[in-house]
């Protein structure tokens, strides 16, 4: 008798079990549910030329806007044998094209029972209606503790508080916020559970904290992979840990983590970006006795080997006695770079260059010159001129008629100008040689007879010249002047006044010239 009671009481246990298990899953679950259907008589949607559908038939098809917090992609319509003229999903809502004279429509969802909806009036074609398809629930009053709070309900904004919503049985996320007042949680809807929800809402500012993040040398900071400030970045964030990111060109990327203390200012420095390095080496010839620098500041001598930031540099080398060479490299990261820079000696004797020469001039007479002239890869061309300083001895002039009575004596200095080329040879670094031929005027001047007689040479001669430094330099040049063209008066005038024509030159002096 025993076994049989306990074995009574085991099965009744069995079925108060199922029979509380259903009472509680039917109390928790809901089904599909049509709150509204109606006529929109004003809505042109079904017979708008862009949104216009046809049934089989050709006859335009009624529209049904379907409002939904259903998963769209999980929601399917059936219209029987009228068939469903076509379907668009829309945010938020199902645009369902269907005959006219439709009876029902079946909804299935895999979440929730079949519902078989029947329309309560005769579907018109090219008409428009709205149907609310929700699932079973019941009207709820949402107060938050602080009035005028906005409710979000599903994440979707509701109202104010307080607020009453038709929501479906089960589970759903409410928010109520006004500033730093927020209230976040879960509410559960059942048919036998309350109809109002008190919503306490709690100061966040105290779960927050006044984050400020500084990064030397403007680099762009990033947070969420968004790029939020550039050296410097604000933000109240809720207190817990964070990591934000900092990039610069040509710089190493690198994350820096952090925790925002919530209630107190949170202040994060991050180190200098680290640049990108590459090697850079570079050897100079001559390999002694010269100097690298970089700006101002002699950064090394007779080579240069270092761990550098990628991007160009520019470097000057220089070494006494040779031409300073100023070279630019670039610097790629993770590479050697090696290069060679080779000195040329100081050119002192140029093949390209413009001078002018001041200079005394002896022959026949002397004087002071100056001369212009340039080089074009070592072809030389020059122009000169001689005031005479030396005087001609006594010239007596005579009365041409019968009497031959003397009448006048005048001495005489000559001018010159002179136009001459030649080629340059360098034998030494400071030496150079340019032998030249030319054309030379010679001009006399004084007295009042004779004034202006000339005589036109052809010259022949070297220009020897010493460059102590390579603008400056002391030159020596012999010559000789061979006459071409003499006119009776000049050689008249030469053959008693004691110069000759043409004749032997030599001029010395200074030299200043420039490269080009």
């Amino acid at each position: 008798m025993t076994g049989v009671f306990f074995r009574r009481l085991f099965s009744y246990a069995i079925i108060i079990f199922f029979i509380s298990l259903a009472t509680t899953l039917s109390a928790y679950s809901a089904d599909m549910l049509v709150r509204d259907f109606k006529l929109l008589p004003t809505d042109q949607t079904a017979i708008n030329s862009t949104t216009m559908k046809k049934d089989q038939n050709g006859n335009t098809a009624a529209l049904i806007k379907i409002y939904t917090n259903l998963n769209e992609n999980q929601t399917y319509f059936d219209n029987g044998v009228m068939g469903i003229v076509a379907r668009e999903n829309k945010p938020g809502q199902i645009w369902l094209y269907i005959p006219a004279r439709s009876q029902s429509i079946q909804i299935t969802n895999r979440n929730y029972s079949p519902l078989r909806y029947a329309f309560g009036e005769e579907i018109q074609a090219g008409k428009t209606y709205s149907m609310q398809l929700t699932t079973e629930g019941k009207v709820v009053n949402l107060v938050a503790s602080v009035r005028y709070a906005s409710i979000y309900v599903d994440g979707d904004s509701v109202g104010v508080s307080p607020h009453e919503i038709y929501l479906g049985y089960g589970e759903h996320e409410v928010r109520a916020q006004q500033g730093m007042m927020l209230y976040r949680d879960i509410i559960n809807v059942t048919q036998s559970g309350p109809s109002r929800f008190e919503l306490p809402m709690e100061d966040e500012s105290r779960k927050y904290s006044d984050v400020t993040v500084t990064v030397p040398g403007n680099a762009d900071i990033y947070f969420d992979g968004n790029k939020v400030g550039v050296g410097e970045w604000s933000r109240r964030l809720l207190g817990g840990t964070y990591s934000i990111e900092i990039k610069k060109e040509n710089c190493e990327p690198q994350i820096v983590s952090f925790i925002a203390t919530a209630g107190k200012p949170t202040f994060v420095e991050c180190p200098a970006p680290v640049p990108y390095r590459g090697y850079l080496s570079i050897e100079v010839n001559p390999a002694s006795g010269t100097k690298i620098s970089e700006g101002d500041t002699i950064v090394a001598e007779n080579r240069l080997s270092k761990l550098l930031p990628i991007g160009t540099r520019t470097y000057v080398f220089q070494k006494k006695g040779y031409e300073p060479i100023r070279r630019t490299f670039r610097v790629v990261a993770n590479t050697e770079t090696v290069d060679t820079v080779i000195l040329q000696r100081i050119q002192y004797i140029r093949p390209n260059s413009v001078y002018g020469d001041l200079t005394i001039t002896y022959g026949p007479a002397y004087g002071g010159t100056a001369r212009i002239g340039g080089f074009c890869s070592n072809i030389n061309l020059e122009f000169g001129y001689t005031l005479g300083f030396g005087r001609s001895g006594e010239v007596y002039w005579y009365d041409n008629d019968a009497s031959g009575s003397y009448e006048d004596s005048c001495t005489y200095t000559m001018d010159e100008l002179t136009a001459k080329a030649g080629y340059q040879f360098s034998f030494l670094n400071r030496l150079g040689l340019t032998p030249r031929v030319g054309y030379m005027m010679q001009r006399l001047r004084g007295g009042s007879h004779g004034n202006g007689a000339m005589c036109h040479d052809i010259t022949v001669g070297a220009r020897l010249i010493f460059k102590p430094i390579p603008f400056f330099g002391i030159f020596i040049e012999p010559e000789y002047a061979v006459p071409v063209v003499v006119n009776q008066l000049f050689s008249d005038i030469s053959s008693h006044g004691g110069f000759s024509k043409g004749g032997f030159y030599i001029s010395a002096g200074l030299s200043f010239s420039f490269s080009l």
